[in-house]
């Protein structure tokens, strides 16, 4: 449980966690919402489109982002390659979420530089144990 100032029972700082989800569709962007915060219990920020993602990745900086593959303005595919091609940002785990999943879609988001891929629709418990991984293993 965490008190007021944000440290969990266990002494470390959960609010310095936090998940970009990317997501044009407002109810996957609701129920990933949802799941990061209420039952990860982690800080999540929502960007629209990748250009809006570009932007908070340069604001807020976030542990792990949830990457829709198909938006309108910038594509996952086209966002993924930029943030892995940027120094700064080339170790922040992708996660790509899309409704492409043939095998040759998710060989295009892996080569795109994404860590993970899950088909739409997802299960909750698939994306949870994912996020939760790349949160373990992200420097606190």
């Amino acid at each position: 449980m965490a008190d007021e100032a944000g440290a969990s029972d266990d002494g470390r700082r959960k609010e310095r966690r936090l998940v970009l989800i990317v997501e044009d569709e407002p109810n996957n962007r609701a129920i990933l919402k949802t799941l990061v915060e209420d039952f990860l219990e982690v800080r999540a920020v929502v960007a629209d489109d990748g250009q809006q993602a570009l932007q908070a990745v340069e604001r807020e900086r976030p542990d792990v982002i949830l990457l829709d593959l198909m938006m309108p303005v910038m594509d996952g595919l086209t966002l993924a390659r930029q943030l892995k091609g940027d120094q700064a940002t080339a170790t922040i785990p992708i996660v790509a979420l899309t409704a492409l999943a043939r095998t040759q879609d998710e060989r295009l988001a892996m080569e795109a530089g994404c860590d993970a891929f899950i088909a739409k629709p997802f299960d909750l418990e698939d994306v949870e144990r994912v996020i939760r991984r790349y949160l373990d293993t992200a420097a606190p």
